[in-house]
């Protein structure tokens, strides 16, 4: 049994002595809440109170007290995303955020309330757990959580790279993660073909200098078309907008075409910049229009 030693209170908003039921944490912290704050909010929170399950009582309340599996920071996190006028918070580790989306689920919440979960989650965590939540999200079946870090994905060449393990991986179906994959693949011959339309490509950069005769001698940007087929092949294995994007990458492909050559054109680094922002911007567009396909 616990010991009322050991209990403790949370801290305000969660202490108001005129509360009318009192949920405890499964590491011993009471916090002093209004029944119809959360039944409105849950279904769950709703039965549980008015079915009188799982409850005990103290001497010095007649507040009820509901015994939870949870530890007090996701209760506080789940509160706070409940209760108006609450400030919530934004957890800083992955392994509060887990739990908390878990509780999200658990206590089926109201759309306003999940989708803000979701966000702070994905805002947060996203880029260095995407697998972990594209696992819990085809668990409770949040498609656009799903999608979200399906689209993380592609910063990555997981089709022949090994995916870090993470242990939500024993929790996900093969289909789930066979179709993760079909929606990288597909992902790949969007980005792949996104210069097949070339209507996005930027007008000739002579326009930056009519009487440059470096400008005009290279019009048919040979530069570029080398450049395009470079990246052809890393899109394929990392469809997303950072791969045209990354320093690195694009420079080194064009080194030979501006920096390097003999009397380089001061035009060409130019165009090159705004090119490459219009290919990124219309590998985004290309992406978005893939499905994942989620049951």
């Amino acid at each position: 049994m616990t010991s009322e030693l050991s209990v403790s209170t949370a801290k305000a908003p969660f202490d108001r002595i005129d509360a009318d039921v009192i949920l405890l944490s499964s590491d011993n912290v009471e916090f002093w809440v209004f029944k119809v704050i959360l039944s409105l909010s849950s279904p769950v929170f709703e039965s549980m109170f008015w079915a009188n399950g799982s409850k005990t009582s103290r001497s010095d309340t007649s507040a009820p007290t509901f015994k939870v599996p949870e530890s007090s920071t996701t209760i506080e996190t789940l509160l706070r995303f409940i209760y108006p006028t609450t400030t919530y918070l934004t957890l800083q580790s992955y392994d509060d955020a887990k739990p908390f989306l878990e509780a999200i689920a658990k206590y089926k919440v109201t759309d306003i309330v999940l989708e803000r979960a979701k966000h702070m989650v994905s805002t947060k965590h996203m880029e260095k757990h995407f697998m972990s939540i594209y696992a819990l999200s085809c668990r409770y079946r949040w498609k656009d959580l799903a999608l979200a870090a399906a689209r993380e994905s592609l910063r990555l060449d997981i089709l022949h790279d090994a995916v870090p393990y993470v242990q939500e991986m024993e929790e996900i179906t093969a289909a789930s993660y066979h179709r993760l994959l079909l929606y990288h693949r597909a992902c790949g011959t969007a980005a792949r073909d996104a210069d097949s339309n070339q209507e996005w490509f930027p007008p000739p950069y002579l326009r930056y200098s009519s009487s440059c005769n470096k400008c005009n001698y290279d019009s048919g940007r040979a530069g570029i078309d080398k450049y395009r087929t470079a990246c052809k092949a890393m899109l394929l294995r990392r469809p997303s907008p950072s791969t045209i994007l990354d320093a690195k990458i694009p420079d080194e492909v064009a080194t030979t075409w501006f920096e390097k050559a003999a009397n380089p054109c001061k035009h060409r680094p130019q165009y090159f910049q705004e090119f490459r922002s219009a290919y990124a911007a219309e590998v985004e567009r290309v992406i978005s229009k893939v499905e994942l396909e989620f049951p």
